[in-house]
């Protein structure tokens, strides 16, 4: 125990040091004081994160959920008996979240969500002129993030009635007004909710439990499952069946193109391999058993690639890195094996979460509403995929990423190896998450009912209605300092220009999605800024240490001894070359399949 407290008051001072040598300077500096003092930083964030910036929204958990004893150690259908004492909480249609206090949530009027004029915001400061590349990404960093959002949450389809009318500037193409569907409403309010100023459900289950491949509800589960040896289904050309709709059958298949077609392909067929070896060890074991443990630890690869692979990847300083890897392994480990020193400690940091505590902070888990606006990562998509071939990388074909969207996503497997397509999504680079970088063509969708949308106005708009911080206000509330002025955001000059003129002059109207993609200083090898930063960071570890299938369950006795070998020598790249052998030249020394390949 004296040791311990001796390490806490090394922490301590360290911290404290720290901080008092970062002066006032509006940025935080954790990244430039090496891994020992970095890494305490990022603790200390974390831990006042966990007690700060996690907020229950009254949610009131319905408590006829029963749990079937038999069904205990395995993911459910809708999410339900993940926590055995609140069997229903996580499930699919529970309420988001908050990463804010209640108090600070603002209802605002249409008047205030006009204002300033989103669509003016996304022309001048959205609109992609030349495409700025991230050199140290591939395409599947975009793909993946997209898969991971589909799984965490979705606020279900909008409500048609009394929709926004954005009135347009004269000589818009879109007309004098622009159509924009408002969120649709929470239908579990009650009249105890009276304090919660505004709140959303989640279409989705809250978990990490792959429900973008296996559904939020049994019904729409059973409809993927070939109930033969705990399988997937599958069509006889061994890719996913059509649906009625013209799209791949699929958990979730809202904004389906053709990235996220590729990765529902791959992981469909890594279940089918995981079940496969399951049943070799395990013949005895009938189709729900193999079903439901292939599901375990499928989930567990997609959670360990995204911890330990994809964020490391797209925030790519040495420090962060040690830090996702604590999160999975803990500092006490030699990369998967827990070292013999520290192992009766549980503790998170040092033994890593995998396997260990489950814990809540005293706030039931979900999904939150800020964590939802800090992953409008629309910037990463090229205005177009250009496909080469694998064998010899001669050009195939350059197709607008627009030409790929829902039913014309399989069209291309049709005709395209799927070889070719993932060796060309692991060489070609995603956009920047920066100022004037996002797809042109997500500013001109067709939308049935809609008619033409724009995506970035839109997701203005729905930070605004849901009550989402602006920029400063957001920082303030995550314990970051506020900017005094736009230039503390960047040196540029066109940019410096557009933020007075549109925002006029005030900094405090400043939108979040434009204050994250103008903050041009951030740590060293960042993808994007600390502001989002602060978000990731903590729901990062929540998403695992709130799970007991990660956390208390993570152990051989559910997942089985082979499952854990599996989860073990598992990352994207082993997965890409269980399926597709041929891209083995292309990944030869690369370590992080994240990274562009030869």
């Amino acid at each position: 125990m004296k040791r311990k407290h001796t390490v806490l008051a090394a922490i301590t001072f360290l911290s404290i040091s720290t901080a008092f040598a970062a002066g006032r300077s509006v940025w935080t500096d954790w990244y430039q004081h090496g891994l020992l003092v970095g890494g305490i930083e990022l603790i200390n964030m974390r831990n006042w994160l966990d007690k700060n910036a996690l907020h229950d929204t009254n949610v009131v958990l319905p408590q006829n959920v029963q749990c079937d004893p038999s069904r205990q150690f395995v993911r459910s259908a809708d999410g339900t008996c993940n926590s055995l004492s609140e069997p229903a909480m996580g499930a699919s249609g529970i309420r988001f979240g908050r990463n804010i206090p209640l108090e600070a949530i603002h209802v605002p009027t249409d008047a205030e969500i006009m204002d300033p004029n989103p669509r003016e915001i996304s022309r001048e400061l959205l609109t992609r002129g030349d495409f700025k590349p991230v050199s140290f990404l591939n395409m599947f960093a975009a793909t993946w993030i997209q898969f991971m959002v589909h799984d965490w949450l979705s606020h279900g389809e909008n409500a048609p009635a009394n929709p926004f009318l954005l009135p347009l500037a004269s000589g818009d193409p879109f007309g004098s007004e622009m159509m924009i569907l408002r969120t649709a409403p929470d239908a579990s309010r009650t009249s105890v909710d009276a304090s919660i100023p505004i709140s959303f459900q989640n279409e989705n289950t809250h978990w990490w439990d792959g429900s973008q491949i296996y559904g939020s509800t049994q019904a729409a589960q059973n409809k993927l499952r070939s109930f033969q040896n705990g399988k997937m289904l599958l069509a006889a050309n061994g890719r996913l069946p059509i649906d009625t709709d013209g799209v791949e059958i699929a958990g979730f298949k809202r904004n389906w193109w053709l990235g996220i077609d590729l990765m529902h392909q791959m992981f469909v067929q890594e279940h089918n391999a995981i079940a496969d070896r399951l049943r070799a060890s395990y013949p005895e074991w009938n189709d729900q058993t193999l079903f439901d443990h292939a599901r375990l630890i499928n989930v567990a690869v997609m959670a360990k690639i995204h911890t330990v692979e994809w964020t490391p990847a797209i925030l790519a300083n040495p420090i962060l890195k040690k830090g996702m890897n604590a999160n999975w392994y803990g500092f006490n480990s030699d990369g998967g094996t827990k070292l013999d020193i520290f192992k009766s400690l549980k503790d998170p940091v040092l033994n890593g979460i995998m396997g260990g505590k489950n814990e809540l902070q005293n706030v039931p888990f979900s999904i939150t509403e800020e964590f939802t606006s800090v992953y409008r990562l629309h910037s990463l998509l090229p205005e177009a995929l250009d496909v080469r071939a694998n064998a010899d990388n001669h050009a195939i074909e350059m197709i607008p990423t627009e030409n790929t969207r829902d039913a014309d996503a399989h069209t291309y497997l049709d005709r395209i190896d799927m070889s070719d397509l993932l060796y060309s999504m692991g060489t070609q680079h995603p956009g920047q998450l920066t100022l004037n970088n996002y797809p042109k063509f997500m500013q001109n969708l067709s939308i049935p009912v809609v008619g033409k949308m724009d995506l970035g106005t839109t997701d203005i708009v729905r930070d605004r209605e849901r009550g989402v911080p602006r920029y400063n206000a957001f920082r303030r509330l995550l314990n970051l300092k506020p900017i005094a002025q736009f230039e503390d955001l960047t040196d540029d000059a066109v940019a410096l220009e557009k933020l007075h003129r549109l925002y006029r002059n005030d900094v405090e109207k400043l939108d979040l999605l434009i204050g994250t993609l103008a903050e041009s200083h951030r740590p060293t090898g960042f993808g994007f800024g600390e502001t989002q930063f602060q978000i990731f960071l903590l729901m990062a570890s929540r998403r695992l240490q709130g799970d007991r299938f990660f956390t208390t369950d993570f152990r051989p006795e559910v997942y089985t001894p082979e499952g854990m070998e599996w989860i073990q020598k598992s990352n994207f790249k082993t997965v890409l070359l269980r399926h597709f052998p041929g891209l083995e030249k292309h990944l030869e020394g690369v370590d992080n399949a994240f990274n562009p390949w030869h």
